[in-house]
């Protein structure tokens, strides 16, 4: 009766152990929109922050178009449209400024630093000797 009850159990492990329960992962959105303020800037591996005031600029994101505020040498001097090459996974940004058929497109991060997603675009406004990197972060609504 004992192995009865042994195959029994080791029967229903068995057929238990053996289903698949399938997991399904939704990753979401990365919200870009809202107003973001420039708290850093690297220009040729040098922080330059603390020389220039970027406390007036800001950048705002609508669902497909962006604004800005005070301009300072940036990627784009003008408003426009914007889109992410993928909404759950962004790898690109490209910016469109109004009156441009060619978007602009800055080497683009997106990470999360101390809880808050931060925005990084590197780019060459003009001279490709000179690189900048500025970290924005958004404005609390």
């Amino acid at each position: 009766m004992k192995k009865i009850k042994y195959a029994l159990v080791f029967a229903l492990v068995t057929l238990f152990a053996c289903q698949k329960k399938e997991l399904v992962f939704t990753e979401a959105d990365k919200p870009l929109t809202g107003a973001w303020k420039i708290v850093k800037v690297i220009r040729n591996g040098e922080d330059i922050t603390a020389r220039f005031d970027f406390s007036a600029f800001r950048i705002t994101f609508t669902d497909s178009s962006y604004t800005l505020t005070d301009p300072v040498p940036f990627v784009v001097a003008r408003n426009g449209r914007w889109h992410f090459d993928d909404p759950q996974y962004p790898q690109a940004l490209s910016l469109l400024p109004e009156g441009s058929a060619t978007p602009v497109n800055p080497i683009f991060r997106y990470p999360v630093v101390k809880g808050k997603r931060s925005l990084l675009l590197t780019f060459s406004p003009g001279c490709t000797s000179n690189k900048y990197e500025y970290t924005l972060e958004p404005l609390p609504l």
